[in-house]
C-alpha cells in the first residue's frame, strides 16, 4: 500500500467510531488495532502500509466514553456493523487494556490477542507510581487532563529524528486531533476501570510486546502482564519506549506477522 485508505465514521448505538480499514485478502486474517491514550486510527500507519494488502486491518479512534466495559461492548457492535464475526486484536497501552476486557466479555469473537506496552490492573499502577486518586481525576477539568498528558510528552528527550517525529505526532494528537474531553475520557477509561478478569483464552493465542525503556510503565506493571498469561509469547525489546510500533517498526511488524501466522 502506498497510502492509507480514507477515514470512515461509523455510529454504534449512539457512539461514534472513526476507523481506517485496509482491504486485506479474501479469507485472510482480520486485525482490529486499538491505540493508546494519545493515539488515533492513524497511529498504526506503518503497520497498515506494510501489511494492509495481506491483513484486513481496522484501526480505530475511540468514541468519547470513560467506561472501559461499555467501550468493549461497543467495539463488539462495531464488529457487527462491519460484518466481522471474529478477529484478532492488537492494542497499545489503553488499547491493550481494552483488548483484554473485550476478550473477557466476548471471548468467542477473539482469534489472537497482541498486547503492547499495556497493563492488567490499574490499581497496581497506582501502587508503584504516585498517581492522583480516581475521584480527584474525575473532578479535574478536561483541560487539566489534556495538559497532564501532553506536557508529559513534551518533557521526553529528543535523542534522534525518529523520537522527534514521535513527539510531533503525539503532541498533534493531543492538541489538535483529540479534544480535552476525549483525553479525560481515555484517562478515566483506564484509571477508573476494574482489573482484567481471567480470560478464557489460552496463552498460545497471546503475544505480549513491551520495551525495557518504556518511560510510562514500570517494570512491575510489565511483569504483571507476563505473569498473567503463562504460555504467551513474550517479546521484550531493548528500546522502543512506549511506542515500538513507531520507534521499532521493523521488529513490531515482524511480531504482528508471527502472531498472525502470515510469515
Amino acid at each position: 500500500m502506498k497510502k492509507l485508505p480514507p477515514l470512515q465514521t461509523i455510529k454504534v448505538g449512539g457512539l461514534v467510531w472513526r476507523i481506517i480499514e485496509t482491504p486485506g485478502t479474501k479469507n485472510g486474517p482480520v486485525l482490529f488495532m486499538l491505540p493508546g491514550t494519545l493515539g488515533t486510527a492513524a497511529i498504526f500507519e506503518a503497520a497498515m502500509l506494510e501489511l494492509g494488502t495481506r491483513v484486513r486491518m481496522v484501526s480505530v479512534t475511540y468514541p468519547m466514553i470513560e467506561d472501559i466495559l461499555r467501550l468493549a461492548d461497543s467495539l463488539a457492535g462495531l464488529m457487527d456493523k462491519l460484518g466481522i464475526t471474529r478477529a484478532s486484536l492488537v492494542g497499545s497501552s489503553l488499547g491493550g487494556f481494552l483488548a483484554q476486557h473485550f476478550a473477557a466479555r466476548h471471548a468467542d469473537r477473539v482469534d489472537k490477542l497482541i498486547l503492547g506496552n499495556t497493563l492488567c490492573d490499574p490499581h497496581l499502577t497506582r501502587r508503584v507510581v504516585e498517581r492522583m486518586p480516581v475521584d480527584a481525576l474525575r473532578a479535574q477539568p478536561a483541560q487539566a487532563h489534556r495538559d497532564m498528558v501532553v506536557n508529559s510528552v513534551r518533557s521526553w528527550p529528543e535523542t534522534d529524528p525518529l523520537g522527534k517525529k514521535l513527539k510531533t505526532i503525539l503532541i498533534d494528537s493531543g492538541t489538535r486531533l483529540l479534544s480535552a474531553r476525549a483525553m479525560k475520557a481515555r484517562v478515566l477509561a483506564v484509571q477508573a476501570a476494574p482489573a482484567v478478569p481471567a480470560l478464557a483464552i489460552g496463552g498460545e493465542r497471546i503475544t505480549i510486546i513491551d520495551c525495557e525503556d518504556d518511560p510510562l510503565l514500570p517494570r512491575a506493571v510489565q511483569d504483571d502482564v507476563v505473569r498473567r498469561y503463562p504460555g504467551a509469547r513474550h517479546v521484550r525489546l531493548s528500546s522502543g519506549g512506549h511506542y515500538p510500533n513507531i520507534l521499532r517498526t521493523k521488529d513490531y511488524n515482524a511480531t504482528l506477522r508471527q502472531a498472525l501466522d502470515i510469515g
